[in-house]
């Protein structure tokens, strides 16, 4: 398990980097396959549901697309024409057919993935967004790496036995630990505009947001009675097992720019 985990760290980790200094449609273009293998994986899981997919993945696209071209506000407008849709669905759909289930399984997928995806776009695409995306991504990384390790050595306390159980408190502490390292580290290759309190707030905020997404997946995994969302990376499990944590450090370091860095602007329209 730990070899298949080193080698898929190893393999990602440089792509990774590699796609987030390209930036550009090519970023976009990676986060938009992401989004979808993603909102694959959790309406594969959602299946007895019966989620409406072409509704899922055109408001995905446009969500993201909306995000890459027009910001905040071409995000937030992709994903309320997906509410649009499927309320003018609904209309037509037949009494009895689970359509409120249906509606809110679809919703909620688009809602968790392409807020936090479109939120790596947004930040990809501020003034300084290059260093920021990897800011966010490596302060998620090692935040994981820090709180597997630090767990394993020395975690005694368990944090959520019901959600995760192998989680324990001494892990989430060396998980924020090693992302404010982290973001001190990024502080050094950034004097200009990255203070030494921004960084380690930023880190200390990415740590914290992080681990609520990890909680978060691992909450919808155990309501629906799965282990992994899928078997996409060895060792990780599916792609929402990778990337849970990193949904919601994006959209806490976008924000940590925009109202403490004062990057972009605050406000949609």
């Amino acid at each position: 398990m730990l070899r298949a985990r080193l080698l898929v760290a190893a393999v990602g980790i440089p792509l990774g980097i590699v796609v987030v200094v390209l930036g550009g449609p090519v970023y976009a273009g990676v986060v938009a396959v992401l989004t979808i293998l993603g909102l694959h994986e959790f309406y594969t899981l959602t299946r007895p549901y019966r989620p409406n997919l072409l509704a899922g993945y055109l408001a995905a696209l446009a969500g993201l697309a909306g995000a890459y071209f027009g910001g905040l506000g071409g995000l937030l407008g992709g994903i309320t024409t997906l509410l649009a849709f499927l309320f003018f669905w609904g209309l037509g759909g037949r009494l009895g057919d689970h359509l409120v289930g249906r509606m809110a399984v679809t919703a909620f997928g688009v809602v968790w993935l392409v807020l936090g995806f479109g939120h790596l776009v947004l930040l990809r695409n501020l003034d300084n967004g290059l260093a920021l995306t990897i800011f966010a991504i490596g302060c998620t990384w090692v935040n994981d790496t820090f709180a597997y390790f630090t767990g394993r050595l020395l975690g005694r306390h368990r944090m959520a036995p019901r959600i995760s159980p192998n989680k324990t408190i001494e892990g989430a502490v060396g998980g924020v630990v090693g992302s404010v390292l982290f973001a001190l580290v990024v502080k050094m290759y950034s004097p200009s505009w990255f203070s030494l309190s921004d960084a380690a707030i930023l880190g200390l905020a990415v740590g914290i947001v992080g681990q609520w997404g990890d909680l978060f997946e691992s909450t919808v995994k155990r309501d629906l009675r799965v282990k992994d969302s899928g078997r996409l990376f060895p060792g990780h499990g599916g792609l929402l097992d990778r990337f849970d944590s990193a949904l919601f450090a994006g959209i806490a370091t976008y924000w940590g720019a925009v109202l403490l860095l004062k990057e972009g602007a605050p406000w949609p329209f």
